[in-house]
């Protein structure tokens, strides 16, 4: 009887966490700390292998009820922008404050997955943003004509 009781009980709790969660808009799960689990590229249309996360490339970011977000990473890399919501899944962001000065007052349209757990951001650059935003654009250089950045992150605790 008290191995049912046990039982009921994690179920009970499994229960109430999911619907809690349910409940919630993506405008909600959104806000938190965030930190980046894996990177995939797709360059042209061909996906690139994962790239992995080291201490070097290891960041936080950091998504506000205000329209902020702020991106904690290695000494002198970090950022911070505002965001606004398109839609359920589609953010517009704008870079504030970039490592590479080029990035300063880029907006882009980002699309969003998020639940309780996971934040997936999409971002699509042409290769005329990838231009502008290279600190080393060089003439003649060559560009990929679409660059896809798929970013997953987990949340941090608090």
């Amino acid at each position: 009887m008290r191995g049912r009781l046990f039982a009921f009980g994690a179920m009970l709790a499994a229960f109430l966490a999911c619907t809690a969660a349910f409940g919630q808009t993506p405008a909600e799960l959104l806000i938190g700390r965030w930190e980046l689990a894996s990177q995939q590229r797709v360059v042209d249309g061909e996906a690139k292998p994962d790239l992995p996360v080291s201490d070097e490339t290891r960041s936080t970011i950091v998504f506000s009820t205000d329209g902020t977000w702020q991106v904690f990473a290695s000494p002198h890399r970090g950022s911070r922008g505002t965001y606004r919501w398109l839609g359920p899944d589609r953010i517009e962001s704008t870079t504030i404050e970039a490592p590479v000065p080029a990035g300063n007052g880029a907006t882009r349209t980002i699309a969003v997955g998020v639940d309780d757990r996971q934040l997936t951001l999409t971002v699509t650059l042409s290769a005329e943003e990838l231009k502008r935003a290279s600190a080393q654009a060089k003439p003649g250089a060559h560009y990929p004509q679409t660059l896809v950045i798929v970013s997953t992150l987990r949340r941090l605790p608090g």
